[in-house]
């Protein structure tokens, strides 16, 4: 199974240096993202509200293995992009594989989900 590392930005000192920071590390990682197979996969309301949920489980962590492995398990998936979207259907976490065949992930804090929805432009219409 791929190793899945989910990374989380930090906040800084100054809000708005963090928040643009914040942004221009995510539209990077959307960069990568740009021409290869994606695979969206939209959580449902239990796993939504755990998702953000702090404690002894490590939600995000857990989910995202899950997901990796199965996607690394279906032979017909040729996924190399992942966005894990809530019920509401705003983006938490993107994924992508590395030149070594290795999932890498960031999450995406709650104030930007929206901002990164709508730069992401994903159309339900379009998703199989």
């Amino acid at each position: 199974m791929p190793e899945y590392k989910l990374k989380f930005t930090e906040e800084n000192e100054s809000p708005d240096e963090g928040r643009q920071e914040t942004l221009n590390e995510l539209q990077a990682f959307m960069h990568d993202m740009e021409g290869r197979a994606m695979a969206v996969i939209t959580l449902d309301p239990e796993q939504s509200a755990n998702w953000d949920t702090e404690g002894d489980i490590d939600y995000p962590q857990e989910y995202g293995q899950q997901i990796i492995w199965q996607l690394s398990a279906d032979p017909e998936e040729e996924a190399e992009t992942l966005v894990i979207r809530n019920h509401d259907e705003l983006p938490v976490a993107l994924g992508v594989v590395d030149h070594e065949g290795k999932w890498q992930g960031i999450g995406i804090d709650k104030r930007l989900r929206q901002e990164i929805s709508d730069m992401m432009e994903l159309d339900n219409d379009d998703l199989e």
